[in-house]
């Protein structure tokens, strides 16, 4: 795909046509879709007033865009959906972004975690404590995952008297994914996590998915009516 730039046969028609129908503006937009077997693309022309049409490619063009598409895809399928856009003004360079879902998702993830940040400090003894204090008095602490599906992150204390962490369903089900056979144990467990912790154990790879859905110091503060 690197072969389309400012002087490819379709870049150099949008220029044409921007200066020969004096528009302001240009754009292409192209897409592959469902694993490179639908194809579309449209134009928008912008005039000096801002008025805007609509418009598709000529054959030949259109026969250009699809193949570099398609060859784009060809070379890893599991770049998935494919789109192109190429602005051209009267007085600017053209611009030219492919993206795909590949390379979506790989920013996306890098943005992310540049983004992240949670406190790394250890909980600490005794806001542990205060948890275990809710759950011996029969509450339960949760945090919604998916609200829709009734799904929620929790710690409570089950019939048999252990301690556990896991997932609460609205009907009433429950998967947990560490228990703690007393209450000691439970408070050196959460004594030692933190926020960064409970942010990442899920989706580690994934920064996207980093804190959603987690418990967090500010979340136990609250429920336990004491800063920590």
């Amino acid at each position: 795909m690197d072969s389309l730039n400012e002087h490819s046969d379709v870049v150099r028609w949008l220029r044409t046509e921007c200066v020969s129908r004096g528009l302001a503006r240009i754009e292409l937009s192209a897409s592959l879709k469902h694993q490179g077997e639908v194809y579309d693309d449209t134009l928008i022309f912008t005039a000096p007033n801002g008025a805007l049409t609509f418009g598709a490619l000529p054959a030949a063009q259109r026969e250009q865009v699809q193949a570099l598409l398609r060859q784009h895809h060809a070379a890893d399928i599991a770049r998935g959906n494919i789109a192109l856009s190429v602005v051209c003004e009267a007085n600017a360079a053209p611009r030219i972004l492919l993206s795909d879902d590949l390379r979506r998702q790989r920013d996306e993830r890098e943005q992310a975690r540049a983004e992240a940040h949670f406190d790394a400090r250890p909980y600490g003894r005794a806001l542990a404590q205060r948890v275990a204090e809710i759950l011996d008095a029969g509450g339960e602490l949760s945090v919604a995952i998916d609200p829709r599906d009734g799904v929620f992150r929790a710690l409570w204390k089950p019939g048999d008297g252990t301690y556990a962490h896991g997932l609460r369903y609205a009907q009433g089900d429950s998967q947990p994914t560490a228990t703690f056979a007393s209450r000691e144990e439970f408070i050196r467990w959460l004594a030692q996590r933190s926020d960064e912790v409970f942010a990442k154990e899920d989706h580690p790879d994934d920064p996207r998915m980093w804190g959603l859905g987690t418990f967090n110091r500010a979340f136990f503060a609250r429920k336990t009516g004491r800063r920590s």
